[in-house]
């Protein structure tokens, strides 16, 4: 007898696929929303300490910076993803924020009138830049661990609920602060 197969298991694959992406850029969004400033402080001082940007004026970098991050922050997916399109081959199984703000630091920040000069290769960059997302990171995640185990803790929350969300967003601002603003 002949199977008709009319692609379900292939729509659950692909849905949980999309699903498990749709999560990861939620968090992604979630660490940049809430580590933004520190996120611009850190990466305006390690590209000037391992001298990949030569500036006269290192506040002018910090605020572009700032403007590639929040830039990264409120694109579409659409433009994001055609902004990192030159090199998004870079690395397999890239951050897409460092690749952003790598192209950003290419593209934009080169032609920044603070800037004198940009060393380093493509790779190089994305590496000073990635670093600067990954420290940080980790202490974001170490803090959301922290976090969840004090939900876990209280029985009378169910994951997924809003009695949750609520709760896991009153214990974020608690310990990291308010998000910052989009503008």
């Amino acid at each position: 007898m002949k199977s008709w197969n009319s692609g379900r298991v292939q729509d659950k694959l692909i849905n949980r696929l999309e699903r498990k992406e749709r999560q990861e850029a939620f968090k992604r969004d979630r660490f940049l929303k809430f580590k933004l400033p520190e996120i611009q402080k850190k990466l305006a001082q390690v590209l000037l300490m391992k001298n990949i940007v030569e500036t006269d004026n290192p506040a002018a970098i910090s605020d572009s910076i700032l403007k590639g991050l929040k830039k990264a922050m409120n694109s579409s997916e659409f433009d994001f993803k055609y902004f990192i399109a030159p090199i998004r081959t870079l690395l397999s199984r890239s951050n897409p924020y460092s690749l952003y703000m790598t192209q950003y630091i290419m593209e934009v920040l080169i032609n920044d009138p603070a800037v004198i000069e940009i060393y380093g290769t493509d790779l190089e960059i994305y590496h000073v830049v990635n670093e600067v997302f990954s420290q940080i990171n980790i202490n974001f995640e170490r803090a959301e661990e922290e976090i969840t185990a004090q939900l876990a803790a209280d029985k009378s929350l169910t994951p997924g609920s809003r009695e949750y969300e609520i709760a896991l967003d009153q214990l974020i601002y608690k310990k990291l602060g308010k998000p910052e603003q989009q503008k």
